[in-house]
């Protein structure tokens, strides 16, 4: 589904990716973590061509994202939900008109971007929010917006960039509760996160970011008494 071979970015001289090598399989949940200045948000923004990479070649599904014309880009971000780590929503706009906003740039109508924003803020629990404004939402309020958003395609991939960031650990369970239902449903989910609490709580695959470099993939976490299985870098 999304594989990165070789791949490396500089900026300038200095390297902010240097080869790196996955795999993602179609339908996973998978967790990147690193400090700030890792290179996750990087390894995103490539993914949906916001970047170019210096050396190296990413697969999503059938196409190469160093080869694809530019005039696909939009055609592949419509596969991609993403939800930003600055969450990006519209503080004059109602909850139901920042989810639907995606739709209205896309030629979509009011009426059916109105309808499917609505049928997508019930299922991230929103149902009754609908016509507030952001700022009279709590932070993991917000964070289900910006997840709702990115669902208005009902795309192929989710990539959420530290979407339990400024949230507190219950909210942030709710979030990875939130995101393990839209997997259950075939959904691929890449995650971004250095919760700590989050990674200890979770067994989902682990992929870790060093200045740059992967540094671990544990392909599954152990809990305690278990043998933990991972390859190293």
């Amino acid at each position: 589904m999304i594989e990165f071979q070789s791949v490396s970015k500089k900026f300038g001289s200095n390297f902010a990716l240097e080869n790196i090598n996955f795999l993602i399989d179609k339908g996973s949940f998978v967790l990147l973590i690193g400090s700030t200045g890792s290179g996750k948000t990087t390894i995103f923004r490539l993914i949906i061509r916001d970047l170019f990479p210096t050396e190296g070649n990413i697969l999503l599904g059938e196409w190469n994202l160093t080869k694809l014309p530019k005039g696909k880009t939009q055609t592949l971000r419509r596969k991609i939900g993403y939800v930003f780590q600055d969450l990006k929503l519209l503080m004059d706009r109602t909850v139901v008109e920042n989810v639907m906003l995606p739709l209205e740039f896309s030629g979509v109508s009011e009426k059916d971007a109105n309808k499917k924003a609505e049928e997508i803020l019930i299922e991230v629990g929103l149902s009754d929010k609908q016509n507030k404004f952001p700022l009279q939402l709590s932070g993991g309020e917000r964070q289900r917006v910006a997840i709702a958003r990115a669902l208005v395609f009902d795309p192929e991939i989710i990539i959420a960039d530290e979407p339990t960031g400024n949230l507190d650990l219950q909210t942030s369970l709710q979030i990875l509760s939130l995101l393990d239902g839209i997997n259950k449903k075939g959904t691929t989910i890449f995650m971004a996160t250095h919760n700590e609490k989050i990674i200890e709580k979770t067994n989902k695959r682990i992929i870790v970011l060093e200045k740059g470099k992967i540094t671990e993939d544990k392909k599954t976490t152990a809990k305690k008494g278990e043998k933990e299985e991972k390859n190293e870098h």
